[in-house]
């Protein structure tokens, strides 16, 4: 069963729809999602070429080659932080015991971690959501930063993650701000773990913060 993401939606991250990870048969096509501004794009695989069979085209397929691991210091610590913190959350770990050991500190009865004024990682608390670990970013402005967060990001889930997560949606959501969203999960092996990054713009494509850009990244596990 495709995983719901419930405690996702209720935040008003992702939208209600996850795009399906199979293929549409060639007669009723599904529509494709809106893609996400070139800054924003994360690595697809291509699709199979039209009336070859799925089986024969995995094995006509080229290894997949890891790039090299990121370097960007912010991602860095961000991907500690899932590590760290949002697995062991997120399977029943003391969430304020494993913020502490990690260095963060408590402020307005958040976990906050200074990253050099005024960018920071706050977690929200957890509260019933236990099973969802969610980190609040600020980091510097502009689509190089961005795009280093969202690249170490697809790396962690496609390489050093277990269970191994899967590419699914790249896409935008329009509300009273832009929602450039990213997801990822295990649903293909029947598995119930997902991650989601969404960059927060402005509907002029300005940052929300005057001299921050903010980012949302949540970890699942059921």
């Amino acid at each position: 069963m495709r995983l719901a993401l419930a405690s996702l939606i209720a935040l008003g991250v992702v939208s209600t729809a996850v795009a399906q990870e199979q293929p549409a048969p060639a007669a009723a096509p599904a529509p494709a999602p809106a893609a996400a501004p070139a800054d924003q794009a994360a690595p697809v695989v291509p699709a199979p070429a039209a009336g070859t069979p799925e089986a024969a085209a995995a094995a006509a397929a080229p290894e997949p080659v890891r790039p090299p691991p990121p370097t960007d210091a912010v991602s860095v610590r961000i991907l500690s932080v899932l590590d760290t913190i949002c697995k062991p959350a997120v399977v029943g770990g003391d969430f304020n015991a494993l913020a502490k050991a990690a260095g963060f500190k408590k402020k307005k009865d958040l976990w906050t971690l200074d990253l050099g004024k005024p960018y920071q990682i706050v977690l929200d608390n957890p509260g019933s959501n236990k099973n969802v670990c969610t980190l609040n970013v600020q980091h510097a402005q502009g689509p190089e930063q961005a795009q280093a967060l969202a690249t170490a990001l697809h790396d962690w889930a496609s390489w050093e993650n277990s269970p191994q997560l899967r590419l699914i949606r790249n896409d935008q959501l329009v509300t009273d701000v832009k929602r450039l969203t990213v997801t990822w999960d295990n649903n293909a092996a029947g598995g119930k773990a997902g991650l989601v990054y969404v960059r927060i713009k402005k509907l002029d494509d300005s940052s929300v913060g005057k001299n921050y850009e903010q980012a949302q990244i949540l970890y699942t596990s059921q």
